[in-house]
């Protein structure tokens, strides 16, 4: 079922071919509802008659980042006056991709190559404008709670992926409205209202080192969510949600930051949800605070024009500066890596997350469903052939210079080893000892260590429809059997490919179910074709994960999961430990020891936590 890749590619090629922004046009009627707030009114934007749904846009849950909020905590929006149509609204700044592209047949076709020039390092197509003042949200609500505001439903707060360096609640905007939840809601019958928040993105969300812990906020972008959820909780209740039914869900970077939740101020402060759905967890081991952050800080004001002035001379740079510093920061470094991403910082992230979970560290919650695809890694490999040197460069790279005096870094080639004269190594090739790498370091294990952490809570998935790739679950997650695509000349209606939407809709009945009662299985949709079968929880008492729902080609069954395995795990959680040790980055108190052999860790694993 090659639909997911297709339309990937779709949304790609035709953002990338668009000469200019195009124009949709909503009905404005007066007779839509207004949304009373303590600082504004605000109108709904449009109605949808399929679904019952009013839209809510661009409602604003925080003052400006700008000025002297750049890199502070987000600050209530300021008193507005008139009645707000929700037009205004642009995404947060982004920074371009770079490296990662698409490989075998499809690669040298005319979609391909161009999928592939995308991923080269062009800007992220939008049909919005980039601005610092990007704190909105949108809001969907079924009707009958606008009616009805004493129903109380379910809510959904979705957090998008992209790396932490782009993305949005609505990156194209309404010609193709990924995130809008519309099929979601469809699909639940009205009963969950659908919530989805801008963050700072980038080196304006995720700037750390410590000058920035001393002068200004490191992962000011975990803030903003949030300052997101805190509004669900202060306001939610005036269109009929439930301010304690909230359910976090995210994808990729956005999965992530809910990870960071769970475990921030070592699992001491209240997420402001209680249910979760985490597709594909990933971020990069960001612990150096005073040595690789610090350097990027360095970097950074180097680029926007204020060398050796800290956060006070950021605060004041031009829009421009700062804009032309964040995209040429993230263009050094080997394809693949970001240059900045959510990161240690002694406070909200004390240390690297799978020690949080490990020492028990975390927040508790109802439910919990973690998932991964099956190809997770393959679109963050380089097309060109890898060599061993190759690989190494990339250790040295991505760890600082106390992991290689530790021995960190032979222990982990030792535990991928080279392919090039080894005829013991497992790997055929160099370029699947890399995909290996970074399928366990980056995506992999962190549903492992999420699983054993809330066993008992958790459910597991593994989406492997046809090609598997990172973020192909997005598809099925929001289908919308309605979506209008006669902006670009005809109306397409999905599914495309015959199938893929009755298969779509039981995969959404799991996660609205899950939303509406923590259980997957309350709701689902068992007359279908496929039908939803019975999502049992895992059993994660062995190396692999047994019992875990896997949503492929032919439908629904359940599996063992083989790429989260307890030693492949094991393993990264004694990276983490030993990196943080021999740097003195553990929490006093919270010191998770190491299991790697002939790694010298130091005497002293908290000297550098303080300030």
């Amino acid at each position: 079922m090659f639909f997911s890749l297709f339309v990937v590619f779709v949304n790609l090629v035709l953002s990338n071919a668009a000469p200019a922004p195009l124009e949709v046009k909503f009905e404005k009627r007066a007779d839509l509802p207004l949304l009373t707030l303590p600082y504004g009114t605000y109108r709904a934007s449009s109605y949808n008659p399929n679904g019952d749904i009013y839209t809510f846009k661009n409602i604003r849950f925080a003052a400006p980042p700008v000025g002297p909020l750049r890199w502070a905590k987000p600050a209530p929006p300021a008193q507005e006056t008139g009645v707000q149509d929700g037009s205004y609204g642009p995404i947060c700044k982004q920074a371009p991709i770079k490296g990662p592209q698409l490989t075998g047949p499809g690669a040298s076709s005319p979609i391909g190559q161009a999928l592939n020039q995308f991923l080269g390092g062009i800007p992220i197509p939008s049909f919005k404008a980039a601005n610092e003042d990007c704190l909105f949200l949108d809001i969907r609500v079924p009707g009958k709670a606008i009616r009805d505001p004493s129903l109380k439903l379910p809510v959904i707060s979705w957090f998008y992926g992209g790396a932490y360096i782009f993305g949005a609640k609505d990156q194209f905007g309404d010609v193709l409205p990924l995130y809008d939840g519309v099929g979601l809601l469809q699909q639940s019958g009205g009963n969950v209202i659908f919530v989805s928040s801008n963050y700072r993105l980038g080196a304006y969300g995720f700037l750390a080192g410590s000058t920035m812990e001393k002068e200004g906020l490191p992962n000011a972008g975990l803030y903003d969510q949030r300052a997101a959820l805190q509004w669900i909780q202060d306001y939610i209740g005036l269109v009929g949600g439930d301010k304690t039914k909230v359910s976090a869900w995210g994808e990729s970077a956005g999965a992530g930051s809910i990870l960071h939740h769970l475990t921030a101020f070592g699992g001491k402060q209240d997420p402001l949800f209680s249910k979760a759905v985490l597709l594909s967890p990933a971020f990069a081991l960001e612990f150096d605070r005073k040595g690789q952050l610090q350097d990027t800080f360095n970097n950074f004001t180097a680029l926007a024009g204020c060398a050796g002035q800290g956060v006070a001379c950021l605060r004041a740079a031009s829009a421009d500066a700062l804009d032309n510093a964040n995209v040429k920061l993230n263009e050094g470094g080997p394809s693949g890596t970001f240059a900045v991403g959510i990161a240690a910082d002694g406070a909200w992230v004390r240390q690297l997350a799978s020690l949080e979970l490990a020492s028990g560290n975390f927040h508790p919650i109802d439910s919990i469903i973690l998932s991964h695809v099956s190809n997770e890694p393959d679109l963050f490999i380089p097309t060109n052939a890898i060599t061993d040197a190759d690989f190494s460069y990339l250790l040295n790279f991505t760890y600082p210079a106390h992991a290689q005096e530790a021995g960190v870094i032979a222990a982990i080639e030792t535990h991928y080893p080279r392919v090039m004269n080894n005829p013991g190594s497992p790997y055929a090739t160099e370029r699947d000892r890399l995909k290996a790498y970074i399928g366990d370091s980056s995506f992999y294990c962190n549903t492992r260590y999420l699983t054993d952490a809330y066993s008992g809570k958790n459910y597991n998935l593994q989406y492997s429809v046809t090609p598997g790739l990172h973020a192909t679950d997005l598809l099925p997650t929001f289908y919308n059997l309605n979506l209008d695509l006669s902006v670009f000349g005809s109306a397409v209606s999905f599914p495309l490919i015959p199938g893929f939407g009755s298969f779509a809709q039981a995969y959404q009945s799991y996660l609205t179910s899950h939303a509406r009662s923590g259980d997957p299985n309350t709701y689902k949709k068992t007359i279908n074709l496929p039908p939803a079968i019975t999502w049992p929880k895992p059993d994660n008492s062995g190396d692999q994960v047994k019992g875990v729902l896997n949503a492929g080609d032919l439908g629904f069954s359940v599996i063992q999961d083989d790429e989260t395995g307890k030693g492949r795990c094991s393993f990264w959680k004694d990276v983490a430990a030993a990196v943080t040790s021999a740097g003195g980055y553990a929490p006093p108190g919270a010191v998770v020891q190491s299991g790697l052999t002939g790694v010298n860790v130091g005497n002293n694993p908290s000297g550098n936590y303080g300030s």
